[in-house]
Formats: structure tokens, sequence, C-alpha cells
């Protein structure tokens, strides 16, 4: 009994493979630094400022600001998302505020954009390596909740 084994070799899903490993690297971009606390987004159209971030991530963070700013009673301070750091691969950390508020950790999770945490103490070991989030993204130490103690973190 004999196999033969013949290999074809056509432009469609080929070429649409090579095209996406090729977009697939990973950039970071940082929009905190110096006197800029990042891009503060208040409203669906704000978003349109996270130049060099997903489509997806845009369309994520402008419903969420327009959802606080819908729903919002605070008069009298900044009500919206601000976006510092982003990871082209699905990992993102801002913060989030309505009179007060707190530092969130945003990632694509099942195809999606989700807040995966948010707090106002140092990020949980658990949940970033949980999600493999980038030190270049979440720094470089975490809360290890189960012995009580802060840890130092890397992940690329």
């Amino acid at each position: 009994m004999s196999v033969t084994l013949m290999l074809c070799s056509y432009g469609g899903a080929a070429a649409s493979a090579a095209a996406a490993a090729t977009q697939a690297k990973p950039r970071l971009v940082v929009y905190a630094g110096g006197e800029s606390p990042g891009i503060e987004v208040q409203s669906r159209a704000d978003a349109t400022h996270l130049r060099g971030a997903p489509k997806s991530f845009k369309r994520f963070i402008g419903r969420k600001a327009q959802r606080l700013a819908d729903q919002s009673t605070c008069s009298y301070a900044y009500v919206g998302v601000t976006v510092e750091r982003l990871r082209t691969d699905g990992f993102a950390v801002g913060g989030v505020n309505d009179c007060g508020g707190y530092a969130a950790l945003w990632a694509v999770v099942h195809g999606h954009w989700k807040e995966i945490q948010g707090t106002q103490e140092i990020w949980s070991c658990a949940i970033l390596k949980g999600h493999h989030v980038p030190s270049s993204v979440a720094g470089d130490t975490c809360y290890d909740y189960k012995a009580q103690r802060v840890r130092h973190y890397h992940h690329r």
C-alpha cells in the first residue's frame, strides 16, 4: 500500500494567513508621559484620538465613556476614561472616573474587549498571569493575595 501526499498552493488562505502573521506583531502605544495623563475620552467621538489603537478598542472605550457621561450625576469633576498605554494585540491600561475613580486593566477575552480588573490598589498577580498581560502594559509588580505579598511580575 502506498500513500501519496500532494501539496497544493493557492493564494487564498495561505496569503491571508501570511498577511495576518505580518500584522500580528504587537505594538505598544504610550499615550501618557511627561505632562500628559493619557488620552481622555468623555464621549464616543473622543475615542478617535486614540491613534494607533484597534477600531474594536476605540468602539469599546467610546461606548464605556459615553455610558459614564450619560449616567453620571457628577457636575464638578472629570467624568470619562483615560487611556495610558495600549498594546495592539489586546491589552490596555488607564483610568475610569466619575467623581472618583479607579485604575482599569482591559484585555481581549474571547474576541471582545473587557475590563479584567478595576482597582485602587496594585494589580492582582492571578489576574495578570491568568490573562498573560504583558509587563509593558501592567508594570513589573503585582499583589499575590494567597501569599499576602507584593511580587515581581514579568511577561513579554
